[in-house]
């Protein structure tokens, strides 16, 4: 299942990327090729940059945010 922009997600506890399990944030990219997604560039609540997950450390909340709320 692909993930839009700017939705929600909350990193699996099973992530390769231990340091965020657990954690939320907001997609802000998005690593697609010839309709592949393989991972998401996500900013995590109260960080200043982005992290990239692949694509199934990852799973939505259902909440959605606006690109307003970020630029």
């Amino acid at each position: 299942m692909k993930i839009d922009f700017y939705c929600e997600i909350k990193v699996n506890d099973d992530a390769k990327n231990k340091k965020y399990n657990g954690r939320t944030g907001v997609v802000l990219g998005i690593s697609e090729e010839n309709g592949i997604t393989y991972g998401y560039s996500v900013v995590l609540h109260g960080e200043n940059h982005t992290v990239y997950f692949e694509k199934n450390d990852v799973t939505p909340t259902g909440k959605q945010f606006k690109r307003e709320d970020f630029y």
